[in-house]
């Protein structure tokens, strides 16, 4: 080989070498970019999926409220329908003694009418023997004023009697 020509090779080859280094960095620049997008897209998904996974445990957690809030429901709701039975049976115990303390007042009043009237009729006997008390009475002052009479003209015949036998 001729003595020009090597390092002309040499230069040729130095120049592909150096094209195949700028190549292999320009690939590693490409596959470092791809590899940084691809980190970013893993930390991104994985981002993503920590959100997803903190949502499904807040939807989870906000569910079981739920569940708690309609059992807590459900149950407040079954107390209070016994408690309107319970006091449906009361308002049917205080209806019937109700209607007891009705029959029980009209019995009452009719006793006390009963009472008023008899008290009535006994006032008007009273009232009649009173009178007829009075009249006894005005008829024993008159009978009396009479006796008292007829005993002083008794007493005077008979001291005319006594000043006639003594003449």
């Amino acid at each position: 080989m001729n003595p020009k020509v090597l390092p002309i090779v040499n230069a040729v080859g130095c120049v592909v070498l150096v094209g195949f280094i700028f190549i292999q960095w320009l690939e590693g620049q490409g596959l470092e970019r791809d590899l940084g997008e691809t980190r970013t897209r893993e930390i991104l998904e994985k981002n993503a999926r920590t959100e997803a996974e903190q949502q499904i445990t807040q939807l989870r957690s906000d569910i079981q409220g739920l569940k708690d809030s309609v059992d807590s429901i459900r149950q407040a709701a079954e107390a209070a329908e016994k408690e309107l039975v319970i006091k449906n049976e009361e308002i049917a115990k205080f209806a019937a003694g109700l209607e007891e303390a009705r029959a029980m007042i009209v019995t009452w009043e009719a006793a006390v009418k009963e009472r008023d009237e008899a008290l009535k009729l006994r006032d008007e006997a009273l009232q009649k023997r009173d009178e007829a008390i009075a009249a006894r009475d005005s008829k024993l002052k008159e009978v009396n004023a009479q006796l008292v009479a007829t005993r002083k003209r008794l007493d005077e015949a008979v001291a005319e009697l006594k000043k006639a036998g003594a003449r």
